[in-house]
């Protein structure tokens, strides 16, 4: 991106993960004084593994005329395409294939291919924000080891676990959706050959009752995405209530983990559940995918939806404004959307007060659409057991099903 003639702000980004990134890079390219204070003490890792790469998602890259990662050359693109979204049945057996074209990578992949956007300076680890006051024209921001920093905008890309969002929108609720993800990732070549070759070119699918399952390829060492040099990545949401879903939730040390247990951490006989079940109710190629995992891991799946994503010079994105269930795929190019759809709106005029109620308006309408769709798909496929195979509808996409 080239700069523009905006007046340069002091911006502020709380959270370094990619929705934060991805808006840094946008307001830095432009000309603005941006820094990115992320709570970490260390570069970020190990985040949720497999993601969709929907357009947006890889936007940057593509307006570098690359696809993701990819350099001059046209070489090391970090992210793969499949060509099949394939269902199976109990036994194996394709029952519905469409050639949608799904892209994919690992959240490690893009993480890391948009730090290199980044200058790392300006990239400040160990930084947990404290708290957060506004005066006229700007915010103070407080961290915990005793830092502040005053700034023109803070952006809080900081995660469904929000800080800042207790100022911007101290009403909103993370409520519990009733279910978990447990997930995964096995090296292509950890598994039969036979095996693997299921997953070479489709996104496999599997609808059990009041539950589904999937798994694709995504970049594996190296960010490799060779054939052979990949790994598959599952997803299987399982239902969870009351107890159930408490106990769950404790790691094998008895720590209590509100939103995700680690891999290695889940308790022993919650695995030793998860693969009996999965000796009896997956597909053979899903099955074996799922048994080949040594240390699985839990997510829980949570609605969360700020009533207002702008209070002042405070500005919330990606899921510290709302949280996606991940059925649409769409929670990481929301993010994104959040911080391009930022970048022209500030680049629209001096009226930094109008241009943000401009974005507000625009990012809560796409919100709350694609958030009420994510909630349909979980409520068909979790609690009313309709999800179809073969359903155009059900389509990952942000603006709307396959986009």
């Amino acid at each position: 991106m080239k700069e523009s003639g905006v007046k340069p702000l002091q911006i502020a980004v709380v959270g370094g993960s990619i929705g934060g990134l991805t808006a840094a890079i946008l307001l830095h390219e432009v000309g603005h004084d941006v820094h990115v204070f992320e709570r970490s003490a260390s570069a970020l890792e190990d985040r949720g593994a497999g993601i969709v790469v929907l357009p947006m998602t890889e936007r940057y890259f593509a307006e570098k005329g690359s696809a993701l990662g990819e350099d001059s050359a046209g070489n090391s693109d970090l992210a793969l395409t499949l060509t099949y979204w394939t269902y199976v049945d109990r036994f194996g057996s394709a029952i519905d294939a469409a050639a949608t074209y799904n892209r994919f990578t690992s959240w490690n992949t893009l993480y890391r291919a948009l730090l290199e956007e980044f200058p790392s300076e300006r990239y400040h680890l160990a930084h947990n924000v404290k708290d957060c006051a506004q005066f006229v024209g700007g915010v103070t921001i407080a961290f915990e080891h005793g830092e502040s920093r005053n700034c023109d905008l803070l952006v809080a890309a900081d995660g469904i676990a929000s800080t800042v969002r207790g100022i911007v929108s101290p009403h909103t609720t993370t409520d519990y959706a009733g279910y978990v993800a447990w997930r995964g990732t096995v090296l292509e070549r950890n598994l039969e050959p036979a095996t693997a070759a299921i997953f070479e070119d489709a996104m496999i699918y599997q609808v059990l009752d009041h539950a589904h399952i999937l798994a694709y390829a995504i970049p594996g060492l190296g960010d490799s995405t060779v054939p052979g040099q990949r790994a598959l990545n599952f997803v299987w949401y399982r239902n969870a209530a009351g107890s159930a879903f408490e106990e769950l939730m404790v790691d094998r040390h008895d720590v209590h983990r509100p939103a995700t247990v680690p891999p290695g951490l889940v308790q022993d006989r919650f695995v030793s559940k998860f693969r009996q079940d999965a000796e009896q109710l997956l597909a053979p190629p899903l099955r074996d995918l799922v048994l080949a995992c040594e240390k699985p891991f839990i997510q829980a799946i949570f609605d969360m939806a700020a009533d207002r994503f702008v209070h002042g010079r405070i500005v919330l994105i990606g899921d510290a404004a709302t949280a996606l269930r991940p059925h649409v795929a769409a929670g990481t190019a929301k993010a994104c959307a959040d911080g391009w759809a930022l970048c022209d709106h500030l680049g629209d005029g001096d009226d930094l007060d109008a241009s943000l109620a401009n974005w507000e308006r625009q990012q809560l309408s796409l919100a709350r659409t694609v958030a009420a769709r994510s909630r349909r798909m979980g409520q068909r496929a979790q609690f009313d057991s309709k999800m179809v195979a073969g359903d155009p509808d059900w389509r990952f996409g942000l603006f709307e099903p396959g986009n």
